[in-house]
């Protein structure tokens, strides 16, 4: 937690009122995302209890798992419906060839998917590396089965792990990112008392308004179910229906399981509401430019795998080799770097973030060498301007980081010095790109003494490291072996 977000959560306490993080959008919303609910059953790993999901906020669809036997029905139905829904979205376009890359098709719409708060990510991750090696190659339909349903889920949960991804969100993700209030961060994945808290009825305090949020009929937005409620009204209820299977009364049977579905709806369209509230809010904020660039990403993103299913199939590895975790952790850390330069040139909040943590800074221009040339490889005088700026910020920078500014990004400005003065430090930076030449200089991308700057790492600072290809990676590390002698004492041991 920063010390800007901190300042703002103790003001929200004090006043009671929730308080502006950041008022502008970084995260695409389309226009027909579909809500997923999902229950889990006490003291079982990613065993469902029930569903509400829809892309209609006034017909929502509940499907709960049968009290007991295997939820076979339960989850063909889920993956009829989720997958009907993925494969709605059928249009491509082609795109012209790009520099090294050929003309290709993307489609120009994707699904995504809302839940209400992070441990419902991490719980259809979990569903989904569940489901996806159950088909057998008898399956019916392999397009519409479980098994896909668990590779898709699999695709969503992994790419909500990747910074700026819109794929798979969470609501109480992204109501934090521009609300913070007054409770902590772990109150916070409660969506009815984190929304009640932003937009509290009128005439009381976001606090008051939580607290009655809190009362015994808004319960948790799941996966998990509230003890209390299980312990006095869900298992009650299942225990009443294995006695009646027991007995092997079959109407009594039926009327249990309607009661059953009865309760799990009124449980989960509490919650229902709240997200549809959530995503109204949160659309009621601008989206920065940015937005449409990552979501671009995402839609090749879900063609390539929409292709990638269509050609192979098969399901994703149980767990990365060496050389494919490498590549995705790297991957995953160039993108969060990105993407948080990204937010820091688009908006003010993140920006003033920054500055209190040392990844940004403002200062003033003191000196300039607009005209500084140097002798390149080739002989010939090259235009490399220079100027220094002060400042009093707090600076975790180093010589050679490439840093940009709100007000001409295109401008990169790379630390060639830094050097304590006055109580501040000295910045001397080198102009990178869209400098000009010897003969046509470019003079707007060097400010003026007396200039006043807001400066962060630039996005393209943060560029994935080369890997070696996997024949030259060791093969410690997942690559060949190569007649390693451990390799042969390895391979020798296993023999039978």
């Amino acid at each position: 937690m920063s010390m800007l977000t901190s300042l703002l959560r103790l003001k929200a306490a004090e006043t009671e009122q929730a308080q502006d993080a950041s008022t502008i959008r970084h995260f695409h919303l389309t226009e027909r995302p579909l809500i997923v609910l999902p229950l889990n059953r006490s003291g079982t790993e990613a065993t469902p209890l029930a569903v509400m999901y829809g892309d209609d906020q006034a017909h929502p669809n509940l499907l709960v798992a049968p009290p007991r036997g295997r939820p076979t029905a339960f989850l063909d139905d889920l993956a009829a419906d989720i997958l009907t829904y993925i494969d709605s979205f059928p249009d491509t376009e082609r795109l012209p060839a790009r520099g090294a890359q050929p003309a290709r098709q993307r489609h120009t719409h994707a699904p995504q998917l809302l839940v209400a708060n992070r441990k419902s990510l991490r719980y259809l991750d979990r569903l989904g590396r569940a489901l996806r090696f159950t088909d057998t190659p008898e399956a019916a339909d392999p397009a519409r089965s479980v098994g896909r349903l668990g590779q898709w889920l699999t695709f969503f949960a992994e790419h909500a792990e990747h910074p700026g991804s819109a794929l798979l969100l969470a609501l109480t993700d992204l109501l934090t990112t521009h609300w913070v209030t007054g409770q902590s961060p772990l109150e916070d994945e409660h969506l009815a008392t984190l929304l009640a808290w932003i937009n509290p009825p009128p005439g009381t305090t976001g606090l008051h308004a939580a607290l009655a949020a809190e009362a015994p009929h808004r319960q948790p937005a799941g996966p998990a179910t509230d003890p209390s409620f299980d312990g006095i009204e869900l298992d009650p209820l299942l225990k009443a229906f294995d006695t009646a299977a027991e007995e092997g009364n079959t109407a009594a049977m039926t009327r249990h399981t309607q009661r059953l579905h009865d309760l799990l709806r009124t449980y989960l369209t509490p919650t229902w509401d709240d997200a549809w509230d959530a995503l109204a809010l949160l659309r009621s904020l601008p989206q920065t430019p940015d937005t449409r660039r990552r979501w671009d990403a995402d839609r090749d993103r879900f063609t390539a795998f929409s292709t990638y299913l269509a050609d192979d199939g098969r399901p994703q590895p149980i767990k990365d080799d060496a050389v494919s975790a490498a590549r995705r952790l790297a991957r995953l850390e160039q993108a969060a770097g990105a993407f948080e330069a990204r937010r820091a040139l688009e908006d003010p909040f993140v920006m003033a973030e920054r500055r209190t943590t040392g990844e940004a800074l403002a200062g003033t221009v003191i000196d300039t060498d607009p005209d500084r040339t140097i002798t390149g490889p080739t002989g010939r005088l090259q235009l490399w301007p220079r100027f220094t700026l002060h400042t009093t910020d707090p600076v975790r920078l180093d010589v050679g980081h490439l840093l940009t500014s709100p007000h001409n990004p295109r401008v990169h400005l790379a630390i060639r010095d830094i050097t304590p003065r006055d109580g501040g430090i000295d910045l001397l930076l080198e102009v990178t790109t869209q400098k000009g030449t010897v003969a046509k200089p470019n003079r707007t991308s060097v400010p003026a003494v007396g200039d006043h700057l807001q400066l962060t790492l630039a996005p393209e600072f943060f560029r994935q490291p080369p890997f070696p290809s996997r024949d030259n990676t060791p093969w410690t590390h997942g690559g060949p072996q190569h007649d390693h002698p451990a390799a042969l004492d390895e391979a020798e041991e296993t023999q039978p």
